[in-house]
Formats: C-alpha cells, structure tokens, sequence
C-alpha cells in the first residue's frame, strides 16, 4: 500500500469519538458505529484504536471492532491495549493488522517475540510523541525519547508517528522529514496522525515521503474528504 488516506475510528465506550489531544472528557464529536461506518466504508484502509483498551491495558472494545472488522471485510488495523500475545490473537480474528505501542516502546523484546509469532506483516508500531518524549498506556505516560527507542526496535510492517500535542486540534502536521527517513529504517511503511486538517496537509506529509495520512479531525469535524 502506497499514498492512502486512512480514516480513524477511536472508539471509546461504543462510541466514535474525536478527543482534543487525547484528553478524556475533550471529545469534540461523538457518533454512533453505524454513523461513522457510513463515513469510512469507502476507504481502502481504516485505522482503529480502543481508546478504553489503552487506558485499561487489554481491549475493551472488542464487539465494536468485530462489527468494523466485517463491515470493511477486514481492511483494518487496531490498536489500544494490546500488551500480550493473546489479545494480538483476538484482535487479528477482525483486523488485517495489530498496532503495538506500549509494548513496542517498554519492551522491545516482547514485541519481537510477537513478531516472530505473528508474522512481520501482522504487526505495525505506534510511536506516539510529545515533544521528543514517547507517550505510552493511553498517552498517560512519558516513556523515553524517540531517537533512543528507534535505535532499539525491529522491522514491522508499518510504523504510525502521531504527534499528541496536535491531535484532535487541525492545526497542521508537525513533523520533519529527516524524521521520516529514520521511521523508515524499521518500517516498511511509515504512516503520519496529528492535525491533519485538509487535503493540502495530506499532500503535504506525502511530499515528506510518508506512505499514509491518519485523518481523524479533518474527517468528522471538518467533513474533508480526501483520497490519493
């Protein structure tokens, strides 16, 4: 896959939300499933993320992303609390593709291992920053530096930068395309979220030499619709 606009589904108690940074209690939109399946259907790719999994450490939302899972034919990747091998097993029942973020950033050694057990393709890694500082377990935590964790990870299939301070808040991408270039050193597609909030940004981030754009705000906030 190459130039995709990925539409994100954070869900957080059944529900479709669009957070201010990751905050609870900011949402700035809520929906339905249904609602919000209309809206992404189309896509070739959709991005999912337990939001109460993150917080809790093992999915929570697990009837909502089979739903996701079925509706899309599995043309979808989740994250957000998986920390053991076995909820990576569950969630793969639905999605193409897990996201690990916590453990990619705490224990590089467990995410090799579920690498080795999964399939390199199966696995994709969140790095979710603020700052220069890595956020883990729901973006309450801040972990270590991003060049010091790069040096440290394995190859996987995909890597997601998310810059936390702009998420939710359409103020524009904030990245770097010396970043991008080390991103791709351990993934062999590097994919951009955080304040995206028109098609000229994803243009943008393409021209930066990311393969895809996570749009959450620009999408359910602003109504932009986007495609390669």
């Amino acid at each position: 896959m190459s130039r995709l606009v990925i539409p994100s589904i954070d869900l957080s108690n059944g529900l479709v939300v669009k957070r201010v940074r990751g905050v609870k209690g900011s949402e700035l939109v809520k929906l339905n499933l249904n609602e919000a399946l209309s809206l992404v259907k189309d896509y070739p790719f959709i991005h999912v993320v337990d939001l109460n999994g993150a917080e809790l450490g093992k999915p929570i939302n697990v009837d909502s992303i089979a739903k996701i899972g079925a509706t899309v034919n599995g043309r979808c990747e989740v994250g957000g609390g998986v920390r053991v091998i076995e909820d990576a097993e569950l969630l793969l029942k639905y999605c193409s593709r897990v996201v690990l973020g916590t453990v990619a950033v705490e224990n590089p050694a467990l995410l090799l291992n579920m690498i080795n057990r999964l399939g390199v393709d199966k696995v994709a890694v969140s790095l979710d920053t603020d700052g220069e500082w890595l956020m883990t377990r729901g973006w309450g935590v801040r972990a270590r530096r991003i060049m010091d964790a790069l040096s440290n990870l394995p190859r996987v299939s995909a890597v997601i930068y998310t810059n936390v301070s702009v998420e939710g808040t359409g103020m524009g991408p904030r990245v770097n395309g010396e970043l991008v270039k080390r991103l791709r050193d351990i993934g062999k597609e590097v994919y951009y979220a955080g304040g995206v909030s028109s098609c000229s940004d994803v243009e943008y981030l393409w021209g930066l030499g990311f393969d895809g754009v996570i749009i959450g705000y620009a999408l359910y906030v602003k109504g932009v619709r986007c495609s390669a």
